[in-house]
């Protein structure tokens, strides 16, 4: 029956198409390609001009896909591998490019988010919802010559909505499978010099078996979060700008004891608490050819964990409570006195404390683990020069110097040339760089198995690419090669029981993206990335084998029609390839099979102040695992509105 209304909603799709050719394209929505980046070099610039491989998302997209998460709005970027422990609240982490889920670097308006409380210094996209999000800026590739420790592999850097010159509110309502029920509201505008923007959220979930229903698990994991975010910007004489950001984030969450066969537990859950802050002063000097930036960011990840006694573990319980927090300082200059170049400085220190208490009790008698509270510091220097020698060649040059507290220096560098054929509308970009990762507070200091002389993990990454713009930029095609070799990597010595910088990895592939948006009636995507992972680690029994979960193939194609101008309807389809996982209680390589997902939304404007949506995730109700053992979404529906004016 599924499949029926699939292929007679394709029929349908493909007649109104036609109808929808003939209608102005002034009067249906659009759908236009980004003109502008930022994160690539700090600093807004124009496509054409930046060589790194970067992808951008922007709120025009989020809006008409009607994803509700971060996590969904990453599923169909090149390059990028989401993986989910589970369903909502449940760990969501990303590997780029073959990368370790640590090695990418996460800002939120130039916040870090990396958690300095977590082992790996991981950050957990799971609490991320994409009604407050603008926009998305993903770059692939090594990036520590501008941001520092954990962009061995890239960065995703998010931006929250921006300030509405005049009033604006918007309110969201949804709900649907798992008893979920997704709930929002936000203000935005502006009064003189002053600019505001707040923000409340909510999301809850009965959920799903964190444990997959496919080994007899059954006991259903809920969740929920609420967020709050305030953004405020005064605007002094002579273009001086004060902001502040504040935002807030709680969730809880129902785990499950392990994934696979008898993985259910009734009572295992999570709390987590995160705050940040922002304020930053941005003027500008020397008729705005010197313009700088003095920003102080901080950020608070508080988690709790609970594990009581039940039926199926009547002797087994645990308490862990983790507590980090990271503060930064930066200033940042921008400096234009000549016309082909821009020449940009940047000066840092970085502090990052974490605290844990573990405690659990089982047949073998009572545990507890205490790291005490430790913090580190790092001071950065940073150089970038953006020169344009001729027309249209631009090069980015970048140098970038980093003092740690316990592992003394580390030296990273990018060179990032790119050449743009006017006439053609040809972009021809290439880049080179180096990356680090600090070792995290508890690889350094835990009473266990700590080291103290850890070094950094290290990254070397080139990429070559081709993008080609026609039809007035509205259909973009690009093609990537990328190689990337990662040394001194974070392993654990089977001998004495500490970490050692011993492991190596390299991951080499192809990404392949297609946008198109003919004028008015309809926007397509399409991603495809061919990714080769090897374990390069010398006496592992992995060696020469692909890295675990990720997958060899992975492709996307979505399509949004505008079938008038209230009427609209998209359609995604995700294929994943096989990959290789491994079953930790024989320790045994298991090849997981590739899975196709095909999630369909329409939405209809009542009046340009209401709109009614629907969603249908899965439609073909296909079982799948992306870790093994662990629950995925089955067939769902969500139906909601959304206020705005």
């Amino acid at each position: 029956m599924v499949q029926k209304i699939f292929l007679s909603l394709l029929l349908f799709i493909s007649v109104t198409k036609a109808e929808g050719e003939k209608s102005s394209s002034d009067s249906l929505r659009t759908y236009h390609l980004s003109d502008v980046v930022v994160s690539a070099t700090k600093t807004p610039m124009p496509t054409n001009q930046v060589g790194s491989a970067v992808t951008v998302i922007e709120r025009a997209q989020i809006e008409l896909s009607q994803k509700g998460t971060a996590l969904e709005l990453l599923s169909e970027v090149p390059g990028v591998f989401m993986l989910q422990q589970g369903g909502a609240g449940k760990l969501a982490t990303v590997l780029t490019r073959g990368a370790n889920a640590g090695q990418t670097l996460v800002l939120l308006d130039g916040v870090e988010m990396n958690n300095p409380g977590d082992v790996g210094n991981v950050f957990d996209f799971s609490n991320l919802q994409a009604s407050d999000i603008e926009r998305i800026e993903i770059l692939r590739g090594p990036q520590s010559t501008l941001y520092g420790s954990d962009a061995l592999a890239g960065v995703i850097s998010i931006f929250t909505r921006k300030y509405s010159q005049s009033l604006s509110v918007n309110a969201q309502l949804e709900g649907g499978a798992y008893n979920s029920i997704r709930s929002g509201a936000s203000v935005s505008g502006s009064s003189n010099a002053l600019n505001y923007f707040f923000a409340v959220n909510d999301f809850k979930t009965k959920g799903f078996s964190s444990a997959s229903e496919l080994y007899g698990n059954t006991e259903v994991d809920g969740y929920k979060t609420s967020s709050f975010t305030s953004k405020l910007n005064y605007t002094f004489p002579e273009d001086i700008s004060l902001s502040l950001l504040l935002r807030y984030n709680k969730a809880n969450t129902d785990f499950d004891y392990s994934g696979g066969i008898n993985g259910d537990d009734p009572n295992y859950s999570y709390s987590l608490q995160e705050s940040l802050i922002k304020t930053a002063l941005d003027f500008s000097l020397f008729d705005k050819k010197w313009n700088q930036s003095i920003s102080f960011n901080y950020l608070r990840n508080f988690r709790k964990y609970t594990d009581g006694v039940d039926a199926h573990r009547p002797t087994t319980s645990s308490d862990a409570r983790y507590d980090g927090t990271k503060k930064k300082i930066e200033w940042l200059n921008t400096l234009r006195f000549i016309d082909s170049q821009r020449i940009t400085l940047g000066a840092e220190a970085e502090e990052e404390t974490a605290v844990s208490d573990y405690y659990s009790n089982s047949e073998w008698g009572p545990w507890n683990s205490f790291f005490p509270k430790s913090s580190s510091t790092t001071f950065g220097f940073f150089a970038q020069d953006q020169i344009s020698p001729v027309k249209n060649f631009n090069s980015t040059l970048g140098v970038r110097y980093d003092k740690h507290k316990k592992f003394g220096s580390a030296v990273t560098y990018r060179i990032a040339p790119v050449y743009f054929v006017e006439e053609t509308g040809t972009k021809i970009r290439a880049s080179y760089g180096t990356g680090f990762k600090t070792p995290s507070l508890f690889n350094l200091f835990d009473p266990l198995y700590g080291n103290a002389g850890l070094k950094p993990e290290k990254s070397k990454g080139w990429d070559i690419g081709v993008e080609q713009f026609l039809l007035n930029r509205n259909l973009s095609f690009e093609v990537s090669y990328f190689s990337n070799l990662f040394t001194d990597l974070f392993s654990l010595d089977n001998a004495t029981f500490k970490m050692i910088n011993l492991s190596k990895a390299e991951t080499k592939g192809v990404e392949i993206g297609l946008k198109y948006n003919p004028e008015g009636f309809a926007a397509y995507q399409f991603t495809y990335t061919l990714t080769n992972t090897h374990d390069k680690s010398e006496n592992s029994p992995d060696k020469d084998l692909p890295l675990l979960r990720r997958p060899k193939d992975r492709a996307s194609f979505s399509s949004i029609f505008f079938l008038n101008q209230q009427l609209t309807l998209g359609i995604d389809i995700l294929y994943t390839g096989v990959r290789d996982d491994k079953d930790f209680s024989t320790y045994q390589r298991i090849q997981l099979e590739s899975y196709t997902l095909v999630n369909m939304s329409a939405s209809y404007k009542i009046k340009n102040m209401f709109e009614v949506f629907a969603k249908l995730h899965n439609i073909f109700d296909k079982k799948y695992e992306e870790i093994l053992g662990y629950g995925t979404e089955r067939q769902s529906v969500y139906t909601g509105i959304n206020f705005s004016f």
